[in-house]
C-alpha cells in the first residue's frame, strides 16, 4: 500500500466517512456520470469512460476537475505516461490542449482543504488524475471525459467486490488550488467473476456419528463468492466414498448437514462436473475433544476510517454468513463512529454460534497497534500518545488496573519506521499479549521470511527476536482488508491471514481468554489444522521439566504436501514432511539448561503457511 504510514496519521485525526458528508445536490460545481460500462467484473480487462459536465459556476483557468479514487481502491498500474501500455489514462474534450493533465497515487499536499469536513468529504479518495485549466476558462455545459483503460489494452478492475465503487469527481471552481467533491459523484458495483473452483467450510474438529454443518461456496479465482454461479455438487470423504450427491446450489452458496463415520484426519472432495474443490482439513473424534478450534478475522477497516464497505454491518454479515467465521472484529482506525461498531458488536453476537469482538486499531504515530476489549459497551481509549512506550500506561491505567478488559498486540510491526523500541524494547503484558505474525502486508517470522513486509530489514523488530528476548505472547494471524471481507480477503499485498482460537465454547468470554492466555496460532488464508503439545502442555504454556521432553504434533494441510518445522530456540531442529496431507510425530528431545522455546512452522506446497504459539520450557538439570 503506497505511503499507508503518511495515510495513517491523517485517519487517527480525521473520521473518513464521506458518505456521510455529499454536499447539497446542484451546488454549482458539476455533473458527472458512467458512459460505460455498465458494470464492472472483478479482475476483468475494462476501460471506464465517466463524463463530466461543468456546472453553472464554470472553472477558470487554474482551476481544474479530477478524477480521484479510494485510499483502497486497488486500481494497480494506472499512469499517463504510454498510450502503448496497459492503465492508460486521458482526457478528452473539444480542446484537450487546454489541459494540463497529472496523475497522483497520492495527492500533492494541499489538493483538499485543510480542515476536518474536506478530509470527511474528499481526503480518502487521494489516487487523483487531474486536468488543470491552462488557458481558456471552461464553460457552464461543457463536457470533459476520463477514461481509465484508454488503449486497447484497458485496465485491470479491483480484484474485491465492492457495492458502489465510487469515482470521485472534484472541482476547483475558484483557481485557488483547492478541489472539493461534487454533490454527487457516481458510483458502479464490482462484481464477481465467472466461477473458478468450489470450497467447502467445515467445523475442524468432528465427532463420529454427529451431524455437523458443510458451507459449500463457488468462488471467482480471486476468492469472491460467485453469486452467478448454479449447479449440483457431489461431495466425497477422504476416501472417495459419496456422502451427498448432487447437492443443488444456487447464488454461489450452500449449507448442508453430514456425518462422517470414520475417526482420523479428513478433507472432503467437491465436484460438479466441471469445477472441483475441498474442503479445510479436520480431524474426526470418537468422542467431543475438550476444545474446538474457532477461526477468526479480528483486524480489517470500513469507510468509517480508510476501506470500502458501507457499514460495519455489512462487514459483519460478510465474515458471517459468506466467509464462516466463527469470531469477527472491525479495527477500523481511531474512534470514529464508535458507537456504530458497538451497536453492530451487539446485534450480531449470537453464543454458540458467532462472536463478534468490540476492537480498534490504533497506536503511537506510526506503531500500529490492535486493541480487543472483553465487553461490547467499552469506552474508546481516552487519550493519543505520541510516544510508544506511554500507550501501554495509558491503556493499563483506563481498562486494566483491576479484571483485565483490554488485550493489546502489534500488527505488520517488521516495518521499518516509527520508535525503535516498537515492538519488543517495550512489552508490557499487563496488556500485550499476541503479535500478529501475519496479514496482507506480510509476514514477521524472520527476516528473509516469504511475503516480506515491505521494507523490512531490521532484525530486531521480528518475531524470533521478540521470543530471543525472552517475550511471551500469543501468535495469531489476520487479513487487516479494507475490502470489508473478513475471513476470506486478498486485498493488500497478499492473500490475508486467520487465526484460530482454541475454546471449550464459542462465547466472547472464552474467545477472548483464549487470546489472552496464549491459547491461539496463526495462518495464512487456509485453516490448516494443528495440535502441538510438550510433557502434554498445549502450545501458550510456560512449563518446568527435567530432563527429555516428550513433544507432540499433528498437522493437517488443506494441500497434500506439507513439511512442518519444528523451531528450537529459533533454529530448526526438525523437519517432517506429509504426502498426503499429514505429519504426526511423537519424540523425545533434551531441552538446553535454563529457558527454552519451541514452536511449529507449517509450509504448505501452495505456499500457505500457520505458525503456532510457542511453548516454553524451563530446564533443570535431573
Amino acid at each position: 500500500m503506497s505511503n499507508y504510514k503518511h495515510f495513517t496519521i491523517a485517519c487517527l485525526l480525521f473520521a473518513i466517512v464521506f458518505n456521510c458528508s455529499a454536499s447539497i445536490a446542484g451546488d454549482g460545481e458539476g455533473t458527472a456520470k458512467i458512459l460505460s460500462p455498465d458494470k464492472l467484473v472483478a479482475g476483468s480487462l475494462e476501460r471506464v469512460v465517466i463524463d463530466f459536465e461543468v456546472g453553472t459556476n464554470g472553472i477558470p483557468k487554474g482551476g481544474g476537475v479530477a478524477l480521484c479514487l479510494h485510499h483502497a481502491a486497488e486500481w494497480h498500474g494506472l499512469q499517463i505516461g504510454s498510450a502503448n501500455k496497459k492503465g492508460f489514462m486521458t482526457v478528452n474534450c473539444d480542446t484537450p490542449e487546454n489541459f494540463k493533465i497529472s496523475w497522483h497515487s497520492w495527492a500533492p499536499k494541499g489538493t483538499f482543504a485543510n480542515n476536518k469536513d474536506a478530509m470527511l468529504e474528499d481526503g480518502i479518495f487521494h489516487q487523483a488524475f487531474i486536468a488543470k485549466v491552462k488557458n481558456k476558462a471552461l464553460k457552464p455545459g461543457e463536457h470533459v471525459k476520463f477514461v481509465i483503460g484508454a488503449n486497447k489494452h484497458k485496465t485491470v478492475v479491483p480484484s474485491s467486490v465492492d457495492k458502489n465503487h465510487e469515482f470521485r469527481i472534484v472541482t476547483d471552481v475558484n483557481g485557488d488550488g483547492i478541489f472539493k467533491g461534487i454533490a454527487d459523484s457516481p458510483k458502479l458495483d464490482i462484481v464477481p467473476n465467472v466461477a473458478e473452483h468450489l470450497i467447502a467450510i467445515i467445523p475442524s474438529k468432528l465427532v463420529i456419528n454427529k451431524k455437523f454443518e458443510m458451507q459449500i461456496r463457488a468462488e471467482d479465482r480471486f476468492y469472491n463468492l460467485a453469486t452467478g454461479y448454479a449447479g449440483a455438487i457431489t461431495v466425497h470423504d477422504e476416501n472417495g466414498k459419496v456422502v451427498a450427491k448432487n447437492v443443488p446450489v444456487s447464488n454461489g452458496m450452500k449449507r448442508i448437514q453430514l456425518k462422517v463415520s470414520n475417526t482420523g484426519p479428513q478433507r472432503f472432495r467437491l465436484s460438479d462436473g466441471k469445477l472441483i474443490g475441498r474442503s479445510n482439513p479436520c480431524r474426526v473424534f470418537k468422542k467431543t475433544p475438550g476444545k474446538q478450534i474457532y477461526w477468526g478475522d479480528i483486524h480489517g477497516h470500513t469507510s468509517i476510517s480508510d476501506g470500502l464497505g458501507d457499514s460495519s454491518d455489512d462487514y459483519f454479515e460478510f465474515g458471517r454468513d459468506v466467509a464462516n467465521l466463527d469470531v469477527c472484529a472491525l479495527t477500523d482506525h481511531g474512534h470514529f463512529d464508535w458507537q456504530q461498531n458497538i451497536n453492530s458488536v451487539k446485534k450480531f453476537y449470537e453464543p454458540g454460534k458467532y462472536v463478534t469482538l468490540l476492537a480498534q486499531e490504533s497506536g503511537a504515530g506510526n506503531d500500529h497497534m490492535n486493541f480487543y476489549f472483553l465487553h461490547d459497551d467499552t469506552d474508546h481509549i481516552k487519550s493519543w500518545p505520541k510516544k510508544y512506550d506511554q500507550l501501554y500506561e495509558i491503556l493499563h491505567k483506563q481498562y486494566n488496573t483491576g479484571m483485565p478488559e483490554v488485550i493489546t498486540g502489534p500488527h505488520h510491526f517488521t516495518y521499518h519506521r516509527g520508535d525503535d523500541r516498537y515492538p519488543f524494547g517495550i512489552f508490557d503484558t499487563r496488556t500485550a499479549r499476541f503479535v500478529e505474525v501475519y496479514s496482507c502486508h506480510g509476514t514477521s517470522e524472520y527476516l528473509g521470511n516469504p511475503r516480506l513486509c515491505t521494507g523490512a530489514r531490521d532484525k530486531e523488530k521480528f518475531m524470533q527476536a521478540g521470543l530471543e528476548m525472552g517475550r511471551r505472547f500469543g501468535v495469531i494471524g489476520s487479513s487487516d482488508t479494507h475490502a470489508s471481507n473478513p475471513g476470506r480477503s486478498i486485498w493488500g499485498q497478499y492473500k490475508g491471514g486467520l487465526v484460530a482460537f482454541m475454546a471449550k465454547e464459542l462465547t466472547r468470554e472464552a474467545i477472548w481468554n483464549a487470546l489472552w492466555n496464549y491459547d491461539v496460532y496463526a495462518t495464512s488464508f487456509d485453516r490448516i489444522y494443528m495440535e502441538f503439545t510438550i510433557n502434554g502442555h498445549e502450545m501458550g504454556e510456560e512449563i518446568t521439566s527435567k530432563g527429555k521432553c516428550k513433544i507432540k504434533y499433528y498437522v493437517i494441510g488443506k494441500t497434500d504436501n506439507i513439511k512442518v518445522f519444528l523451531i528450537h530456540n529459533n533454529k530448526e531442529y526438525r523437519v517432517d514432511s506429509g504426502k498426503k496431507g499429514v505429519v504426526e510425530v511423537e519424540f523425545e528431545h533434551a531441552p538446553a539448561k535454563g529457558n527454552n522455546f519451541y514452536y511449529l512452522r507449517v509450509v504448505q506446497d501452495n505456499g500457505e503457511r500457520a505458525w503456532s504459539t510457542p511453548i516454553w520450557v524451563n530446564s533443570s538439570p535431573l
